[in-house]
């Protein structure tokens, strides 16, 4: 049940719509957020507001480093009356800002290139994960893909990332519903294909874990059950660590 861990920590954040990122690319609001000598800094009316409570998040790339900071008026009293989203910063300089519904409840994970993102949003069970281009001269994100998933997401290289892929189609295992349908998924952004490595069965799931960059094998943990009703039976689930190999790209 480890990997179900963060479940109920989460549960209060259960993703809700998000507005669409696109039409608020271009420039930030009158009230911003910026990041000065690594700290995040509330700008009102001009006046900059150092946040002792709330850090931005950074990551190097090919592109520079980049930082975020997750706006959330539920997250911290420095953040009350702001609008929900994520501010992205390039160097430090402010790049755009995402509107997003419960900002607190989102992961980021850059490309190596830094030209390409994924955002995660909602409990470790079960995620909106979304697929973006940027295009950093127009201070543009362009969502171009849209999956369920759960856990986290990897880049094994600029072009490709694994992910746990939750097949809402076919509902839950269990009456509690904290059994899904995982696979083992890889998303390849240049012939936009997505390829299970490791399917889902009636009593067997794929969640992963990790990735393996110098062996270029995916951690993943294997739940099974000898019969499909034993998953409302935590007792009755056999977990047990596996890898998966990952194919050659192209």
């Amino acid at each position: 049940m480890k990997r179900r861990i963060f479940a109920a920590l989460l549960a209060c954040l259960l993703f809700a719509g998000a507005e669409d990122p696109a039409a608020h690319a271009a420039g930030l609001a009158a009230e911003s957020y910026v990041i000065r000598d690594g700290k995040a800094c509330r700008v009102t009316d001009g006046k900059e507001t150092i946040l002792e409570d709330d850090e931005a998040q950074f990551f190097n790339t090919d592109a520079g480093m980049w930082g975020w900071l997750l706006v959330d008026p539920e997250l911290s009293e420095g953040m009350k009356g702001s609008k929900s989203g994520i501010y992205f910063f390039l160097n430090d300089e402010p790049v755009t800002f995402l509107p997003m519904e419960e900002a607190a409840a989102c992961m980021m994970e850059f490309s190596p290139s830094g030209e390409k993102l994924l955002i995660s949003r909602g409990t470790e069970i079960k995620q909106d994960l979304g697929y973006y281009e940027i295009d950093i001269a127009a201070k543009k994100f362009d969502k171009k893909k849209s999956f369920v998933s759960a856990g986290h997401s990897f880049w094994i290289d600029p072009h490709r990332f694994l992910f746990t892929s939750v097949d809402e189609k076919k509902g839950k295992r269990d009456k509690a519903g904290d059994q899904l349908w995982d696979s083992v998924a890889l998303y390849d952004t240049v012939f936009e294909e997505l390829n299970i490595l490791k399917e889902a069965t009636e009593t067997k799931d794929y969640f992963i874990t990790g990735y393996d960059h110098d062996n270029g094998t995916i951690d993943v943990s294997e739940g099974s059950v000898k019969d499909k009703k034993d998953w409302n039976d935590p007792d009755k689930i056999n977990y047990r660590d596996i890898t998966v190999e990952t194919p050659a790209a192209g």
